[in-house]
């Protein structure tokens, strides 16, 4: 044993060695072997192992400020217990949240997107109905107004006709001059829906004199190739590409001569229709 070892025996009281002996479970051998041997060198009589307490922990007594192994141990304990319990009670404090002031958006900016829309053709197919009705030779017009019914409906046909036709034409005139945009197509679905309007009347007879029966086969034949074009249109559409090609301009002449039937000249554009000359080889 070193002179150190004996001196930190020599400085504890009788009463802190015995609580070493008393206590044996709570230290090691050699600090319990170290403290008989002192109380013996002392002469002080050690306690029986009979008259020891088996359950309860007596507290040593208190002596001022204890120093040694025992009170670093308990330094140490009493250390990392308060250190826990710091830790616990930042980690359970509510996070302080940074208040940034909020920075005012700006307004958001509008874009124009380049459309077009179908004009209200209403007061131009008013008048073509008028125009062509006048066209009608005096006594069949006037036959048919005495029985009432003919030109009503003649004028009924007439409408749904040059309903469809002047939207036809501002389409159709829009795509020749490349004003094509993301309406196109809608514009033909509302075309198309409008022709439908046509085809529904033709599924009655009428009973027209000569001239109104040539005017509803003008306006039947015009009406089956408009329809066609919105088709090729349509294709155009979906399919951006050249509208234009010799099918197309044949099919162009052949509506504005049948037109010259009806009308003079256009009541969109106001251009004259087209009469086309066919020449008879004899």
């Amino acid at each position: 044993m070193t002179n150190s070892t004996t001196d930190f025996y020599h400085q504890k009281t009788d009463d802190e060695l015995r609580f070493f002996v008393e206590n044996p479970d709570h230290y090691q051998p050699d600090i319990v072997a170290e403290a008989r041997r002192e109380l013996r060198r002392r002469g002080v009589a050690l306690p029986q192992p009979a008259l020891l307490a088996p359950a309860a922990v007596p507290t040593p007594p208190a002596r001022g400020l204890q120093t040694g192994p025992l009170a670093l141990a308990v330094a140490v304990v009493m250390a990392l217990s308060l250190g826990g319990l710091c830790f616990i009670k930042q980690k359970n404090a509510a996070p302080t949240v940074a208040i940034v002031e909020a920075r005012p958006k700006a307004p958001p900016r509008l874009t124009e997107v380049a459309t077009s829309t179908i004009p209200d053709f209403g007061p131009a197919v008013t008048s073509s109905v008028q125009r062509q009705v006048q066209r009608i030779p005096a006594t069949e017009r006037a036959a048919a107004a005495q029985e009432a019914m003919p030109l009503r409906q003649y004028r009924e046909l007439a409408k749904r006709f040059w309903t469809a036709e002047t939207q036809t034409e501002f389409v159709m005139n829009q795509v020749r001059q490349g004003q094509l945009d993301a309406a196109l197509p809608g514009h033909i679905q509302a075309v198309g829906a409008t022709w439908e309007q046509w085809n529904k009347a033709l599924h009655y007879s009428y009973k027209f004199g000569p001239a109104m029966a040539a005017h509803l086969d003008i306006m039947t034949r015009v009406a089956q190739q408009q329809q066609e074009g919105l088709g090729d249109l349509q294709i155009v559409a979906n399919n951006p590409q050249r509208y234009e090609n010799d099918q197309t301009r044949k099919r162009a002449a052949d509506v504005s001569d049948l037109l010259s039937g009806l009308l003079p000249k256009s009541p969109v554009t106001g251009q004259p229709y087209n009469t086309l000359v066919r020449r008879v080889r004899l």
